[in-house]
């Protein structure tokens, strides 16, 4: 046989697994340990960060809500505005018309009577010229009947 068996490869033997045995405590172990605690780390970081992404998509969601319906009031208040304006505009150009009716009415009226005085006047004055036409034409007659 090749390989004798003897005590020299017994104590390699068992060096070697003693000192696996010590890197096992010394290395493997505690790099293990910290590798494993830095698993629990990140997967616990991982949760919260999708716990916080849950949130914060429930939080967004609940802003744009919000904003929905904030936009919605105040499309009614704009609305609401826009109609109290044009009721108001209509009565003010109601009132606005009713005073010009009203004034329209009494100018009228002051120009009927001024019409009516005027007439007065022209037929006094009517009264007047056909009056000296008449006796110029009569004053005529008389001088022509006289002179024939």
């Amino acid at each position: 046989m090749l390989l004798e068996i003897n005590f020299t490869l017994v104590l390699f033997a068992i060096s070697f697994l003693v000192f696996i045995y010590l890197l096992n405590l010394t290395l493997y172990k505690p790099v293990g340990k910290i590798i494993e605690s830095r698993k629990r780390l990140i997967d616990g970081e991982y949760a919260k960060g999708k716990e916080l992404t849950h949130t914060a998509n429930e939080m967004l969601e609940g802003y744009k809500n919000k904003i929905k319906n904030a936009r919605h009031e105040s499309h009614i208040i704009i609305q609401d505005a826009t109609k109290q304006a044009q009721k108001l505009k209509e009565e003010k150009i109601s009132q606005l018309l009713i005073t010009l009716n009203k004034e329209k009415e009494e100018s009228f009226e002051k120009i009927e009577e001024e019409r009516k005085i005027v007439m007065q006047k022209l037929e006094k004055e009517i009264k007047i010229l056909t009056d000296l036409i008449t006796n110029k034409i009569l004053g005529m007659e008389k001088t022509l009947v006289s002179s024939h």
